[in-house]
């Protein structure tokens, strides 16, 4: 066998949306890398369906936001109903931003644009490398593993002065640096599913949030013209792993939700849902980013929004520092802000899906009595409607560092 050898100044490793986001920054910005995934091709389902301002805001500066918005379905408002009646419409039409909505659009399709955008500035994603270790080694850091393209097992070696770790919950960079993962799973299971719909009640640009006494059902609408659902499910309920159009038709019948398919579910899981995050998110020149440092419940469409927020900062900090603009401390500011904003975001997230949880009468009364309170103060609404947004933990409305875009020939390894 023979072993691959090679420098550069950041590995990623994963080439999820967090990595993409990762690479293209870098490339934007003229630093050398090199991204692996362990995968043989990108993600070719919806998954993370929902983008957000702060995300679109991000992906505008990549050079992408103009054409997911025109692959996607604008959404201009989320309405929470519990029993037919509107309890909290929380607007997005009236955020401070050029982006005053959120995005229906598979996870697919932002993958497929970022690599279509990283393609434009030379940058590639190597397919079929898995990393197996990460070490230290005077002062850089050497990421080696297998690579699978071949159809044979080819070791490979990169050495590097930072490592980016943008590959999921499973994290082998994570386990390569001894990082904790710390959390819970839920209970309750939830069921996904991408489905055609006859839905009289549904609104083209509006998320609703249907609550009701068998658990809360999310639908808002996709750009193929099927819907997006998420429910939450009893943990000892019977769910097949990948449910058919009689068990959807049976869940919303039972919610009261007035729908029903038209077809068979284009796609279907069923998943349960963690919340954890690593003790640090940085050890010398290794990072983790996205799903890699944070993993939270679904609610609001959080998790691959977080990631890209993750990887924006994160890349424009190294750039900064390996372009000569600023100092090693500034690297220190990634974790700090970072961190903090995953720990908001599962704190947030997971009041909100234990309140989804109830099940007892009393409980889901004071859920309709608060919910129905907040939807009366439009600040609260507004307070809300940045939240969910992400525009107040947005890298760009933070301490990043001005970084000059310089040629990859110009870098000297430091």
């Amino acid at each position: 066998m023979n072993e691959q050898l090679e420098q550069t100044e950041v590995v990623i490793v994963g080439a999820g949306p967090t990595g993409l986001t990762a690479a293209v920054r870098l490339a934007q910005l003229g630093v050398p890398h090199v991204i692996v995934d362990s995968r043989a091709a990108p993600t070719l389902t919806s998954n993370a369906a929902l983008v957000h301002a702060s995300s679109l805001e991000l992906l505008a500066e990549l050079g992408v936001g103009d054409d997911l918005v025109a692959a996607g379905r604008v959404i201009r408002r989320i309405v929470m109903v519990d029993r037919g009646k509107p309890l909290v419409r929380v607007e997005l039409t009236d955020l401070p931003s050029r982006y005053a909505f959120a995005l229906g659009v598979p996870q697919s399709t932002t993958e497929e644009l970022l690599l279509r955008r990283l393609g434009e500035l030379r940058g590639s994603v190597r397919r079929l490398h898995r990393v197996q270790s990460v070490r230290s080694d005077g002062g850089d850091h050497v990421v080696t593993g297998v690579d699978e393209s071949s159809g044979d097992q080819v070791p490979f070696e990169i050495r590097a002065r930072y490592v980016v770790g943008a590959d999921g919950s499973h994290s082998a960079v994570r386990s390569a640096i001894g990082l904790q993962f710390r959390g819970e799973t839920y209970d309750s299971q939830f069921v996904l599913a991408d489905v055609e719909l006859e839905y009289p009640d549904g609104v083209d640009d509006e998320a609703t949030i249907s609550m009701s006494s068998h658990g809360v059902t999310v639908i808002a609408r996709l750009p193929s013209g099927n819907h997006r659902i998420i429910a939450t499910v009893e943990a000892t309920a019977d769910v097949p792993e990948a449910p058919d159009r009689a068990f959807v038709d049976a869940l919303l019948r039972d919610r009261g939700v007035r729908a029903r398919s038209a077809s068979e579910p284009v796609w279907s899981s069923r998943f349960r849902v963690h919340h954890k995050v690593a003790d640090r998110f940085r050890v010398d020149g290794v990072f983790l980013a996205g799903d890699a440092a944070h993993v939270h419940s679904p609610a609001a469409g959080q998790g691959m929004n977080t990631g890209i927020a993750d990887a924006y900062d994160l890349s424009t900090r190294i750039a900064a520092v390996l372009n000569g603009e600023a100092e090693e401390p500034v690297l220190d500011r990634y974790e700090q802000a970072r961190r903090d904003a995953a720990l908001e975001v599962l704190r947030f997230t997971d009041r909100m899906t234990r309140a989804a949880m109830l099940d007892k009468p009393v409980a889901r009364s004071m859920r309709r009595f608060m919910a129905a309170s907040v939807g009366r103060l439009r600040p609260v609404r507004r307070r809300l409607a940045m939240w969910v947004t992400g525009l107040e933990r947005s890298p760009l409305r933070g301490d990043l560092p001005a970084v000059t875009a310089r040629p990859f020939d110009t870098l000297q390894h430091q």
